[in-house]
């Protein structure tokens, strides 16, 4: 993928956590994975990490979910191929700090990097609202 970014945006690769994989820069690509081939200890930890992802681990700590009360906002894209968004229905019901639950309509995984400025406002707007009870 480092030397063929065409299939880091390619559907046998990272393209369908974009919305738009084509708008995706090489520069950015770069910026992903080459810390992650530095050496091989670092692929080695990826790896680890990958074969270790499994939604098993939010599970096991649902009750301690049914007891977070920090100010929680969840944000999902709704065209998510890997998180259904059924999940941020889950998690808004779950945890009793949800001040907020947003869908961005046909956004995937990597929206905050797609749609950031919609992303800052409603990040900004959770963090405003949430120090205006503090204070």
């Amino acid at each position: 993928m480092l030397s063929d970014k065409s299939v880091y945006r390619s559907s046998k690769a990272l393209g369908p956590a974009y919305e738009h994989p084509e708008e995706l820069s090489d520069d950015s690509i770069e910026k992903y994975l080459r810390p992650l081939v530095r050496t091989e200890q670092r692929t080695r930890d990826l790896q680890r990490f990958l074969a270790a992802f499994d939604n098993k681990h939010t599970l096991a700590i649902e009750d301690r979910l049914r007891t977070l009360k920090a100010p929680t906002l969840v944000v999902w894209g709704t065209d998510d191929i890997y998180f259904d968004v059924k999940w941020s229905r889950w998690l808004a019901d779950n945890i009793p700090g949800t001040r907020r639950r947003v869908e961005f309509k046909d956004a995937r995984i990597f929206f905050p990097e797609e749609r950031w400025e919609e992303f800052n406002k409603e990040l900004r707007a959770h963090w405003q609202a949430a120090q205006q009870k503090v204070a």
